[in-house]
């Protein structure tokens, strides 16, 4: 796909209605320029909320909006250090320095390629081109040691009435992984498996302060569509697939992680060809899900009224930078929902309008206008056809690509929250030996030197605790760091990767209904000079 077609789609003119800042004026003249630079160095991108107003005009036309959000994404991953690498308007009038020459400086570009590039052309650093839609559920693992490649390529219904339920195929690729014998696995899972693995990795990396990626949740509609609902049912089958797609990005989340991907449970999730060991707290409907359930509010209620005395600025700013990316993220998960819903609609008034074309064209008795418009009704048949894969494409590119990385906003947060209670647990530690201090001193000054003894064992244990808190404190907010500025690095090459995707196949489906137009316009030239 020529990738100057695609911007072109998504980056309109002056004039045409779209509500653009100067800044995204002065970014559209050397946009194709830019565009290299975001294949070229994708990972220097940073979010500014200079850019955020520069670029996220709010905007009633989702579609709007949406193209607003391409632009902030593009010229996001075109700042290198958070400077602004575009060249300097000349209606914006800036005092240049002199050079030494004593004239006046001009204002440069910090971008490496000056020259207009060739965007068709192939280049070393070019991202791997995308063979399907499913390969968007994210890469696989890769790490020093080898690569995991992670597939899940089916599903089936096992048994009958309401005992039935839905069991998927992981076939996984292993390249020089150490803890894999063999080099290729197939492996059947059902859905409670998914979840039974994500409540370990939870309970064995998440207070150490790794994110855990979230499993899909259970949903009790499709629980009922599953055991009731037969094998051939379309709706069935397409929830099937939309979950399908999220327990592969599950499993592919993991796999990218060094730490997850090496644990045993998870080799065992992949490698075992047996049946695993039935998970507790995952039927959507039982007694241990009530209790989940409410333990769930309880660590919400605590994540309110717990209050840290933050005294690290850094975490303080990405607290703050987390919330503000979450509550982006909603806005275009919000926009990207109402697109994919107005381009449903599209599909279906085309395809209503056809079947209307069709019965005008039955009954009308001038054979040129009756041919015209038979060639009308297969023409809105066609592009009503192409709207629905659109529509497909939209959901399966963006609002899963979407979706996926809110909750990886809300695993973050979950660590961030780990961090608040381990902080805690260290004052709790701390105020305990500061009572065993003081309940010594006082058996020292009455003379009762047998408790004063007992006390100053107790007191070393209370030493030792707090010494044991302040480690595990500092060890964890260490590890935080790590994984905050890899979520950053990963989400901003995704979400790049993810627009151009969305641009690409969006270019392609107006390509194709531009051809059902031309073909169609012959028809309706012989109409007229009839």
């Amino acid at each position: 796909m020529n990738h100057r077609n695609a911007i072109c789609s998504v980056v309109p003119p002056r004039g045409d209605g779209f509500r653009v800042s100067e800044a995204g004026r002065r970014a559209q003249r050397s946009l194709f320029t830019r565009l290299e630079a975001i294949r070229l160095f994708p990972g220097f991108c940073d979010c500014r909320s200079a850019w955020k107003s520069a670029f996220l005009v709010p905007n009633r036309n989702c579609a709007s909006d949406l193209l607003n959000f391409a632009r902030f994404q593009i010229f996001e991953a075109a700042m290198i250090d958070g400077d602004d690498v575009l060249t300097v308007s000349d209606d914006e009038q800036l005092q240049q320095s002199p050079d030494a020459n004593g004239n006046g400086g001009a204002a440069r570009s910090k971008l490496v390629v000056e020259e207009e590039v060739d965007l068709t052309a192939p280049t070393s650093s070019e991202a791997p081109k995308l063979t399907s839609l499913a390969e968007l559920a994210t890469t696989n693992g890769s790490s020093e040691n080898g690569r995991l490649t992670i597939t899940i390529t089916g599903f089936e219904k096992r048994g009958d009435g309401i005992n039935a339920y839905l069991v998927y195929k992981v076939v996984t690729k292993a390249e020089n992984v150490i803890g894999y014998s063999n080099d290729h696995y197939d492996v059947w899972r059902r859905f409670s498996d998914f979840l039974g693995l994500h409540e370990k990795l939870v309970e064995k990396f998440q207070h150490e302060g790794i994110p855990i990626p979230y499993a899909p949740e259970k949903s009790i509609a499709a629980l009922t569509k599953t055991k009731l609902n037969g094998s051939d049912d379309s709706l069935s089958n397409e929830i099937a697939d939309r979950r399908t797609r999220a327990l592969q990005r599950f499993v592919r989340r993991v796999a990218k992680h060094p730490r997850l991907a090496s644990d045993c449970d998870f080799r065992d999730f992949l490698t075992m060809n047996v049946e695993l060991p039935k998970a507790n707290n995952t039927s959507a409907l039982s007694g241990a899900s009530v209790k989940k359930l409410f333990k769930s509010f309880g660590e919400t209620f605590s994540k309110i009224t717990t209050h840290m005395d933050e005294s690290d600025t850094w975490f303080e700013q990405a607290q703050t930078e987390t919330e503000e990316f979450e509550e982006l993220m909603t806005r275009m998960l919000a926009i990207v929902d109402g697109l994919v819903q107005q381009r449903r609609e599209l599909s279906v008034n085309h395809d209503a309008l056809s079947k209307s074309m069709s019965l005008l064209a039955s009954c009308e008795e001038n054979t040129s206008l009756a041919r015209a418009l038979s060639h009308l009704t297969e023409t809105h048949e066609n592009i009503a056809l192409l709207q629905r894969i659109q529509t497909d494409k939209d959901t399966m590119i963006l609002s899963e690509t979407l979706h996926e990385h809110m909750t990886m906003i809300a695993a973050l947060k979950d660590v961030l929250n780990e961090r608040v209670k381990i902080w805690h647990k260290w004052q709790q530690a701390q105020q305990n030996l500061t009572k065993k201090r003081e309940m010594k001193a006082r058996f020292e000054l009455s003379g009762r030197n047998d408790r004063a003894a007992q006390v100053r064992e107790e007191l070393t244990a209370c030493e030792r605790n707090v010494d044991d808190a302040e480690k595990e404190f500092k060890d964890v907010s260490a590890v935080i760091r790590v994984e905050y500025e890899r979520f950053h690095k990963i989400r901003k090459q995704e979400l790049c990767d993810m627009m151009i995707a969305f641009m690409e196949s969006l270019a392609e489906t107006e390509e194709k209904v531009l051809k059902h137009w031309e073909k169609f316009a012959p028809e309706s030239r012989n109409v007229i000079t009839s």
